[in-house]
């Protein structure tokens, strides 16, 4: 901002003390001024430009980003469930083992119980 206005200063003094008319003078201001507003427009759409290139990239890189722990948290959330499917499964056996167990043991109870009430 200082160099800007040290150029502008330097125009000034520089129209100012020149050897022209006070016509060619405001001429030569007006059209040193109007240079300057291009310039500064040319300089304000290259930054823009620039910053829209740097936030089109971070935004692409903030997608693959995404995209990769989606993936990432997909391959987890199918290992997750194929271990939660595997222990409920050995769940279900061990639960259906127990109640066969159980209803053979009262089988054979039943069986030693009738067993002993017959009357020979």
């Amino acid at each position: 901002m200082s160099f800007l206005r040290g150029v502008l200063a330097g125009l000034a003094i520089g129209y100012l003390t020149a050897p022209r008319s006070g016509k060619e003078t405001r001429e030569k201001l007006s059209q040193g001024m109007d240079d300057l507003q291009r310039q500064w427009e040319d300089g304000v759409d290259q930054v823009k430009s620039q910053v829209d290139r740097v936030v089109g990239k971070a935004s692409n890189s903030a997608n693959q980003y995404a995209n990769e722990a989606e993936q990432i948290f997909d391959k987890y959330k199918e290992e997750g469930q194929a271990k939660a499917d595997q222990k409920l499964g050995q769940a279900k056996r061990a639960y259906n083992n127990t109640v066969d167990n159980a209803a053979n043991s009262a089988e054979e109870g039943i069986d030693r119980a009738q067993e002993a009430l017959k009357i020979d």
